[in-house]
């Protein structure tokens, strides 16, 4: 957060990812948990056993991925990446509108809004413990709403850090008239499927159906 706080974000630097700092020390945790599991799987010397749950924890352990760590915000120079799951969506500068970050960051534009998973408001105990005065200075204009800033702007959340990087970039792009002009490419959103990681998620959850419908338990 020290970064974009502190020094303005130039339109030529590379891109910045942005990830839940919860949701890596979650995937963390339970990573550690379920290879407990496997390593008490293994120490029982029962082969079957280990047949039939480890592609079941490899299942969950994947899951977990998808779920809390693989959805991200980069920002780029062509634009903002969110990844969500199984999907990327990416928003060109031109398209974007209006950032938002009542329940999570939330980008609006003319083909809806693109809601990032990855950077979910804090809690009203969170936003309520920081000092209001400290965080709004060097806030960029956007940020404020009638003088004021939500509890999911504050840069030390998940998504005030991501709505900060994405209104100082987009900010600086508008007041140079990049936006307006056509130097910068895009204007709309472009939404993928992740393909290589569907496919992952599938083998592995067809692969835990097998063994659980032919490998019988002890």
């Amino acid at each position: 957060m020290t970064d974009a706080y502190q020094r303005p974000i130039r339109s030529s630097q590379d891109s910045t990812t942005l990830r839940s700092r919860f949701g890596i020390v979650l995937v963390i945790v339970v990573w550690v948990l379920l290879l407990a599991v496997l390593i008490g799987l293994i120490a029982e010397l029962q082969p079957l056993s280990l047949v039939r749950y480890a592609p079941i924890i490899l299942l969950a352990a994947y899951l977990v991925w998808i779920l809390m760590w693989s959805p991200s915000v980069t920002i780029a120079p062509s634009g903002v990446q969110v990844r969500n799951l199984l999907r990327t969506n990416l928003v060109s500068w031109p398209a974007i509108e209006r950032v938002d970050t009542r329940f999570a960051l939330t980008l609006y534009t003319k083909a809806g809004r693109i809601v990032a998973w990855s950077a979910p408001a804090p809690s009203r105990f969170a936003a309520y413990r920081t000092a209001r005065s400290d965080v709004s200075r060097g806030l960029p204009e956007s940020t404020f709403v009638a003088g004021a800033i939500r509890p999911g702007d504050i840069p030390q959340s998940d998504s005030g850090l991501a709505a900060l990087y994405v209104r100082r970039y987009w900010e600086q792009l508008r007041d140079a008239g990049y936006l307006d002009s056509g130097r910068v490419e895009g204007t709309g959103v472009v939404t993928r499927w992740m393909l290589r990681e569907s496919l992952i998620l599938i083998g592995l959850l067809v692969l835990a159906l097998a063994v659980l419908a032919f490998v019988p338990a002890n």
